[in-house]
């Protein structure tokens, strides 16, 4: 431990600082997850219409900076960087308004999976940043919702 020279406490790391492996297994899930939403909403948004590429290259890139938030997160916790899986399969689409509802009960269900994790972890900076990440998950459901309702 250091000694805080400002008074006289001792610091110690509070945040980021172990995790069990079963934890850890769930952390390197996400990060699979949201790179593999990454490149699912830039395939996406190459087959959707012209209103929609925007909103759903938007979400690729918002699902990228999620994965490496979370690899930062890996890296305080392991002091390793974490080396995601590389993934050369093709992504299939299908008909809009399916692919659509395919991705909003994906996004809702990670909105609850971030929930999940943050309350049973007890470290206060990881259980934030996963509220965070819970709540732009949700706020894609209802882009997606929105969407879909333009063409039911």
């Amino acid at each position: 431990m250091m000694q805080n020279s400002q008074n006289g406490m001792e610091d110690q790391f509070c945040c980021m600082v172990s995790m069990t492996n079963e934890d850890l297994q769930i952390l390197t899930n996400f990060i699979e997850d949201e790179l593999y939403d990454q490149r699912y909403y830039q395939a996406f948004a190459h087959q959707a219409p012209g209103w929609a590429r925007k909103t759903l290259m938007d979400f690729s890139v918002t699902e990228g900076a999620h994965a490496r938030r979370l690899m930062a997160v890996y890296f305080l916790i392991t002091g390793s960087c974490y080396t995601p899986s590389v993934s050369c399969e093709r992504i299939w689409i299908g008909p809009w308004c399916s692919a659509l509802r395919e991705r909003y009960h994906m996004e809702a269900c990670g909105g609850q999976n971030y929930i999940r994790a943050a309350q049973s972890t007890n470290d206060p900076c990881l259980s934030k940043l996963l509220m965070e990440l819970s709540e732009d998950e949700y706020g894609h459901a209802e882009t997606i919702l929105t969407m879909l309702q333009k063409v039911v």
